[in-house]
């Protein structure tokens, strides 16, 4: 996004260097303007005339020294609307996570699970056992899984799905190989059970177009050596759909929360150096 702003920058920096020909600006009116632009909130003016001093007057390091001492209220200040925002967006965000989970059921094993899951209520995996279908779990990072599960005579060792609309549009996951610990199968009384996890790297899209096709008829053909085909579930597409409206919740929550430890801890920097001098500028 920020080439598309250069020109501009650009121009507006050339504009100021004119006007400092043009009328014998000294390196005080580009700092008083610079404080004028940060009252203003109109921080990349600022940083602007803040970089003209240095440009414009590369003997004068006092001036130079002084403009770096502003730059620093420019980048406290930015951090202190970054973290405004954040907060308000938080908030709403917040009021909304209730709606969006309240037909989950929370899950974490502290004895090796580093964070939990939200399942949809009718998706726990106890109450369909023997059945092939696709879960839509939500972990506390707000990230989607999609698991699926096969139960059948015989192995098929499926590594990925086919999603299938009613014109055979498609949408097919990347392979995901058995690792004995979060992908694997197992035999039971006759009955092979078999459970592959996609997540965000390998689901390929299929999420997006299962998504798009949900008031049609969805067909998924689990691909292994052998191949096998069923129709998506209206209870499984419910949970599919707000599975995806969590995920983005909780991910908008993590990220939000992450940005404000971020911007918190640029403040914290900037007021640590308050009092130190300012480094030579380099030229």
């Amino acid at each position: 996004m920020a080439h598309r702003f250069l020109p501009y920058m650009l121009y507006s920096l050339a504009g100021l260097l004119y006007a400092c020909t043009a009328g014998k600006d000294s390196p005080d009116d580009y700092l008083t303007r610079a404080r004028e632009m940060v009252r203003a909130e109109q921080y990349q003016m600022a940083k602007m005339y803040l970089d003209s001093i240095r440009i414009l007057f590369p003997d004068d390091l006092t001036k130079i020294k002084e403009g770096m001492k502003v730059m620093r209220e420019v980048d406290f200040a930015e951090q202190q609307r970054t973290l405004a925002f954040c907060d308000s967006v938080l908030k709403q965000r917040q009021t909304e996570l209730p709606m969006v989970s309240k037909n989950f059921v929370f899950e974490k094993n502290a004895e090796y699970e580093r964070l939990g899951h939200y399942f949809y209520k009718t998706q726990k995996y106890e109450d369909n056992f023997g059945r092939t279908f696709l879960q839509s779990k939500v972990d506390e990072k707000g990230r989607l899984v999609i698991t699926s599960y096969y139960s059948g005579s015989t192995p098929i060792n499926h590594t990925r799905f086919t999603a299938y609309n009613p014109q055979r549009l498609f949408a097919q996951t990347q392979p995901v190989a058995k690792d004995g610990a979060m992908n694997y199968s197992f035999e039971d009384d006759g009955t092979t059970y078999e459970i592959v996890r996609y997540n965000y790297r390998t689901e390929n899209g299929v999420v997006n177009f299962m998504l798009e096709h949900l008031n049609e008829p969805i067909s998924i053909e689990l691909n292994g050596i052998r191949n096998h085909q069923y129709s998506l579930a209206q209870r499984d597409k419910e949970a599919l759909k707000a599975a995806v409206d969590l995920s983005l919740v909780l991910s908008d929550i993590n990220r939000l929360l992450d940005e404000m430890r971020l911007a918190q801890a640029k403040m914290e920097y900037i007021l640590s150096r308050k009092d130190h001098p300012v480094e030579e500028p380099n030229n």
